[in-house]
Order: structure tokens, then sequence, then C-alpha cells
């Protein structure tokens, strides 16, 4: 028993010596959309102006009232009220737009917006920071740009397809751990898995990581675009959160992969690439890794 703690010790004094390496490069993001062609330099500006109005609305929020919808999930007068000002900013792009709530526009353009105003409504509405907006696009069904904003935080998280990943104009990199022994794994609602069943799979997968941590929705997956966490899973998401989830882990050097889930959504994993394939191995199924 004594070994097996010194051993846990070792990996975790490791895995601290790994996680301090900074992976930062200077970029000076002023110049950086000048590199852009003029489509994409109009989305990623509506991008950033879309992610601004959306900070502006929530940031100073420390209590909602919510109701709950048909799905199980909560939605507060802020959800559409974000959605609204997000929706009437990227409508000046000659792009589809998609949200969560209520608004849409579907004229089959070549690009399309992912919308997601308030990702993690519940810790919204009770107070707890770890909230944010989270956008994606794509071109012919293809994720190429993934934005996430972290108002309380103060963090912004941009993606764009060969051109990196990007937290507070500084470029980041995921993980390359190779063994799950040594990882720090995070997953969304354990009820979520078992409605999949997918909950022993989880434990299992649980069991062989150094350590797992519950940390939710968009902050979470943000811990991996930086390589704070080696893995993240979840289960039964919509195209509004999977398609810069998706761009923003390609582009920050993470594998992905992805599986319909029983609702015909999908189950997702993201993290470090060495660890993808030992992850989809003990869940099982027909997983494309990507």
């Amino acid at each position: 028993m004594v070994e097996h703690l010194l051993a846990k010790e070792k990996v975790a004094s490791s895995n601290l010596v790994f996680r301090s390496k900074s992976f930062h490069k200077k970029l000076d993001m002023n110049e950086f959309p000048n590199q852009l062609d003029n489509n994409l330099k109009q989305f990623f500006i509506l991008g950033n102006t879309a992610l601004d109005a959306s900070r502006k609305i929530t940031k100073d929020v420390n209590f909602a009232n919510s109701e709950l919808k048909d799905d199980g999930s909560l939605l507060t007068k802020f959800d559409l009220s974000v959605e609204e000002k997000i929706f009437e900013i990227l409508s000046e792009s000659d792009a589809d737009i998609i949200t969560e709530e209520i608004l849409e526009k579907k004229e089959n353009k070549e690009f399309c917006w992912y919308v997601d105003p308030i990702d993690g409504t519940t810790s919204f509405s009770k107070g707890i920071p770890l909230f944010g907006t989270i956008i994606g696009l794509t071109h012919k069904d293809k994720p190429i740009m993934g934005f996430i904003d972290l108002p309380k935080l103060g963090d912004r998280y941009i993606s764009i397809n060969k051109y990196g990943c990007f937290l507070n104009k500084k470029l980041v990199k995921a993980s390359e751990l190779g063994n799950l022994n040594e990882a720090i794994i995070s997953y969304g609602s354990p009820q979520r898995f078992a409605k999949e069943n997918l909950i022993d799979q989880l434990r299992k997968i649980d069991d062989l990581a150094w350590d797992s941590r519950g940390y939710s929705d968009c902050f979470g997956y943000s811990l991996v675009f930086r390589g704070a966490i080696d893995l993240f899973i979840e289960a039964d998401l919509n195209p509004w959160e999977t398609v810069a989830i998706e761009n923003l882990s390609l582009e920050s050097g993470a594998g992905y992969a992805e599986k319909e889930s029983i609702n015909g959504k999908k189950n997702i994993i993201f993290g470090s690439k060495n660890l993808i394939e030992q992850t989809t191995d003990i869940f099982g199924g027909d997983w494309t890794i990507k």
C-alpha cells in the first residue's frame, strides 16, 4: 500500500513538471486578422464582437431565475437576450445561423454559425462563474472556427483552421501525455453516460486515470485546449457545442473522437492524441477519430 501511494506521488510530481512547461507563444492579435482572407476576417471579427456582447450582458450577473425546458436543462431570460444579440451581430455575415434556443437563419449557405448563448446555464443561474458562450463556424459542414468566452474569468479561446488555438492572444497547445495512469481526466454528468449505457466503461476509465475532476461545461472543455487536463469525455452533445469543440481541439493539437448518441446527438472524447484510441477501445462501438 505504501509503495502504491509513493508511486502515485511520483506520477503526481512528474505531472506537475510536465504541466509547468509553457506552451504559450506571443501573438499580436491586432495583426492576426490581416493574415486571413476577407471572408474569414469578417467571420473572425463578428465572432469576437458577438462574444464581447455576450460578456457585457452576463459578466456582472451573480444569480438568475430559471425555468426547466422540455429536455431537462435550464433556461433564463439572459440565455434569450444573449442569443438575440449574438444573432443580430452574426446576421451581418453571409452565413446560416443555428442557435440553442429559438432563433435561426437557414438559407442553405456554405457557411453556418452554431451558437450556444450560455453554456452552463445551471452554473450561471446559481452564481457559479464557470459558464460561457460557445460559437462555432462551419464551411460546407466542416468546423473551421471555434470560440469560447468565459466572462467571469476574463478568458477567451479562439481557433481558426490551420492557424492554431489561442487563449487571450497566446497560442496554446493540448497535452501529449501517453498513459491514462498519469492523466487528469474530466467528464460531464454521469447521468448522461448512464442513459447512453456507458457508465460502466466510464468507471473503468476513471479507475485507470491518475485523477479525475468534475470540471463542467465550457470551462472544463477549455482546460483541454491549454493542456491543463489531459482528456475530456462528454455524452449526448448538440452541434452548437461540438462544432466549436472539434475545431478548438484539433487546432490546439488535441485528438478528437465522436460517436452518435442514442438521441442522434454526439458522444465525444477529446484531449491528448495518445489517449484517444485507448479510451475509445474501452468504450467500444463505432467511433470516428479525427
